[in-house]
């Protein structure tokens, strides 16, 4: 259970790692798009939308006089008159009433028999007329085309009804010519009950044909009569035109407001993923596990923290000396810390330390540590072993035409190479001097390994600055003479596949790896909060804040000299400045 709940710990916090690594993506995504997307929105020109509704419904005159008593499909009868009115009979209406083309969106307003048909315009009056032109084109199109069915079937019916008379007449012919016969035939006539009987026989057959064919004569004349009050009262065509449009008052776009909203959240999500993304295809060491990965379970010594001294490239102090009580001061301390355990178990009083590529802080380093070996009083020599690009005599704030390259040739006496480094007293320093056409070949000379044998004897610790390991081999040479070697990492510089192969290649030739170094983390992946805790930061300059955050603190009083008392030998050491009285 714990084993999970860590695993997941550390998920999370790798990824907030990465989104506080790469905070520059997050932030600069959402902004390009907000600053694009203004860009077009306000370059854009308003576009207006305007619409009306139509009610799909007859007058209930209509429908009674046309007695549509058989159901219909109201979707049915929805989506036919939308395709009537996207139909191409009816834009060629619209554009000889309009003069131009004129496009709009027709819709189904939900579950009534209501259209909606809108348009769009940069003008509002431009698109309320655009669409209260369409609309009163497609009504007046389709009262056209009732009244045209309309017309055409009362052809029809008008036309069935002559026929149905013509039969009509032809069954009632012989019997009128019967009862004109009879009309003029006296009654005392024998001949006219006859004429009775004859009549009456002849109707009696013509009954039923002539009582159909009146019925279908009455049937057609009814539908004719409905036809022609149809026609009078159909002006709508089944359209009714609810709310004609008006020009609206705001435009539909460009919304700045919910464009400028989108565009945020989709920058941020596009921020983040590429945030990620960069993170996955970035090489660099990140952090103490990057780096443990890289150099094969290697110990970390230390983590060394940016500062404001070593940010600023015009600034000749370290940070050891300049800001003694900052993090990074103490993560040095802390180094120097592990280098002395770490004499517990074997010798060390030479120190090389070396990286992968140049410009990794390698001299910077080197004399922040010398300066702390320093300050807690010990003789302290460094050795500027780099004989390619030499920085340790700037650092150093000595002279650099004098050094190494002098003894080992034999310009100059060790004694006379050797300077004291106003930096700290105890600090001394021997510089590369004048660089060499064969820099590898003088460093694996003999007299360079006897001048680092002479000098561990006379100092108490032995600094090395020395030329990266994969450039050139001076790095390599040099391993053999010392007595420990610290390879040292860049936080987003050095990337994993040169620390790796760095340290592959130290290891094949057996060089006394003692651990790793990983500088410009960030402060808090140090252990600033135990600094902050015991007061080597300084107050909040705020005064309010200061006061409140700083409210009955107890500030003991400090001690301005930080030089370490002499040591004197066992047996001449006084104990009266340490006696306690009774």
């Amino acid at each position: 259970m714990h084993a999970a709940q860590d695993a997941t710990e550390v998920s999370i916090a790798q990824y907030l790692e990465v989104l506080r690594r790469r905070w520059i993506w997050i932030v600069l995504t959402p902004m390009v798009l907000v600053g694009f997307t203004l860009f077009n929105d306000l370059r854009a020109e308003p576009v207006y939308s305007a619409q009306t509704e139509l009610l799909l419904q007859s007058k209930p005159s209509e429908s009674i006089i046309t007695g549509a008593n058989s159901p219909i499909d109201p979707e049915r009868a929805l989506q036919n008159e939308l395709r009537v009115i996207n139909s191409r009979r009816v834009r060629i209406a619209v554009e000889e009433a309009y003069g131009s083309p004129v496009s709009v969106r027709a819709v189904a307003g939900g579950e009534d028999d209501i259209i909606i048909v809108s348009a769009t315009a940069t003008d509002p009056k431009e698109a309320a007329e655009r669409v209260n032109t369409y609309v009163d084109t497609y009504q007046t199109a389709r009262v056209t085309a009732l009244l045209d069915d309309l017309t055409s079937t009362r052809k029809i019916v008008q036309q069935q009804i002559n026929d149905f008379q013509a039969v009509v007449d032809k069954i009632d012919a012989p019997v009128a010519a019967l009862d004109e016969q009879i009309t003029n035939m006296n009654p005392v006539d024998p001949r006219y009950n006859e004429l009775l009987a004859q009549r009456q026989r002849l109707k009696e057959r013509t009954d039923a044909a002539r009582e159909d064919a009146q019925n279908q004569l009455n049937d057609y004349s009814q539908r004719l009569q409905i036809l022609q009050l149809s026609e009078r009262l159909t002006t709508t065509g089944g359209v009714q035109i609810l709310n004609p449009a008006s020009p609206p008052r705001t435009p539909i776009s460009p919304t700045i407001t919910q464009d400028v909203i989108q565009s945020l959240i989709i920058g941020l999500f596009l921020g983040v993923a590429l945030a990620f993304a960069r993170d996955q295809i970035d090489d660099s060491i990140r952090s103490k596990v990057d780096l443990e990965r890289a150099s094969r379970d290697l110990a970390t010594l230390a983590l060394i923290p940016d500062d404001d001294i070593s940010r600023d490239p015009h600034s000749k102090l370290l940070v050891t000396a300049g800001a003694p009580m900052s993090a990074g001061a103490e993560s040095y301390r802390g180094l120097r810390t592990a280098i002395q355990y770490a004499h517990i178990e074997r010798p060390i009083q030479i120190i090389q330390i070396t990286s992968a590529n140049a410009s990794e802080g390698k001299s910077t380093t080197l004399s922040n540590l010398a300066v702390a070996f320093a300050q807690s009083g010990k003789r302290v020599i460094m050795v500027g072993a780099d004989l390619r690009k030499p920085r340790l005599h700037q650092t150093m704030q000595v002279d650099g035409s004098m050094g190494l390259t002098s003894v080992v040739l034999g310009y100059n006496t060790l004694g006379e190479a050797i300077q004291t480094s106003p930096v700290h007293p105890n600090i001394h320093v021997l510089a590369s001097g004048p660089l060499p056409p064969n820099p590898s070949e003088l460093l694996n000379h003999e007299r360079t390994a006897k001048i680092l044998r002479t000098l561990s004897s006379e100092y108490d610790t032995v600094f090395v600055d020395c030329p990266p390991v994969l450039p050139v081999t001076d790095s390599l040479v040099l391993s053999r003479n010392v007595d420990a070697m610290i390879f040292l990492a860049r936080s987003g510089v050095t990337t994993r596949r040169a620390a790796r192969r760095s340290i592959e290649m130290l290891q094949q030739i057996e060089a006394p790896l003692l651990g790793t170094i990983l500088t410009g983390v960030a402060s808090e992946e140090t252990y600033g909060s135990f600094y902050e805790y015991y007061g080597y930061t300084r107050r909040m300059n705020i005064p309010i804040l200061g006061r409140m955050m700083n409210r009955n603190r107890y500030e003991p009083p400090r001690i301005e000299k930080d030089t370490l008392p002499e040591e004197v030998p066992d047996d001449t050491e006084s104990t009266e400045d340490l006696h306690v009285p009774s």
